[in-house]
């Protein structure tokens, strides 16, 4: 049989659960969903199949008899359950208590970039900064930059924030010293980067409530619409908003006086059942 992949190395359940059935299977040509569900304790063939399909959920218990089934030692037997609550929360809050009990016990084997890039995407003002650094000369004074947010920042986290972008390479000295942005930028395409976004949205919705109360109406510019769409409606309405963020960002590069950080927050979501 072939080696089975480290658990570690996953964040997501399924897709582990599915390269180990691929990793027997290829090294037992008579390896099937049923003989690996009767090993795991199941009474039925179909339960493996439709838990790697999403459609049902894996309890602790059942966790357990995996992680035994597939011989794990102690430490990835509680990875395991880790990473099963971490990916069936069913809350961001949850999702993020789940996500850094995996980080506190040092489980998840990240890279720097994708260490950094949880911390980038946790707190709003390390985007806002990296944004005013590009027509905002920056020369190390920590407290007049956090002043220049709205809201403001104590100099503390301004300190904290340019740490982080520099360490990202997202940031830069010029030759006077001074820091400025770069041309390196950080995607969210990899193993639980939905989580970040997902971080990074709850963040900026809370800033676009409070700005109701921070800033006049000639300042920002909110509406709402509830409308009945169709599922082809619905393709055709995000496939519009994607439009208009790419039109948004060719305005940001091509604008030459730039004076300000803005935030565009556009939300699209379901008001009944379908």
């Amino acid at each position: 049989m072939s080696p089975l992949p480290n658990v570690a190395a996953y964040l997501d359940y399924r897709k582990y659960l599915r390269d180990c059935y691929n990793a027997m299977k290829n090294g037992n040509a008579k390896f099937s969903h049923r003989y690996f569900c009767r090993k795991a304790g199941y009474g039925s063939s179909s339960a493996f199949a439709d838990i790697l399909a999403g459609r049902r959920s894996l309890s602790g218990a059942a966790a357990l008899r995996l992680a035994r089934t597939l011989d794990l030692d102690k430490e990835g037997e509680e990875y395991l359950l880790d990473l099963v609550n971490f990916n069936q929360a069913d809350s961001l809050e949850m999702k993020n208590l789940h996500y850094s009990k995996l980080l506190s016990k040092g489980r998840i084997r990240l890279s720097p970039i994708t260490s950094g890039k949880y911390a980038y995407f946790s707190k709003w003002h390390h985007a806002a900064i990296r944004e005013l650094l590009y027509f905002a000369p920056f020369d190390g004074d920590y407290k007049a930059l956090g002043r220049k947010l709205n809201p403001s920042i104590p100099a503390s986290l301004a300190k904290k924030s340019v740490s982080l972008l520099e360490e990202l390479g997202m940031i830069a000295k010029d030759a006077k010293g001074r820091y400025r942005q770069t041309d390196q930028f950080i995607s969210t395409d990899g193993q639980g980067d939905s989580l970040l976004v997902e971080n990074f949205q709850a963040e900026t919705m809370r800033l676009a409530i409070e700005s109701l109360d921070r800033h006049s109406i000639e300042e920002r510019d909110m509406s709402t619409l509830t409308a009945t769409l169709s599922e082809e409606s619905v393709a055709k309405v995000k496939a519009a908003v994607k439009t208009l963020r790419q039109c948004v960002l060719a305005l940001a590069e091509q604008d030459q006086n730039v004076d300000r950080v803005m935030q565009l927050n556009i939300q699209l979501f379901p008001l009944s059942k379908y």
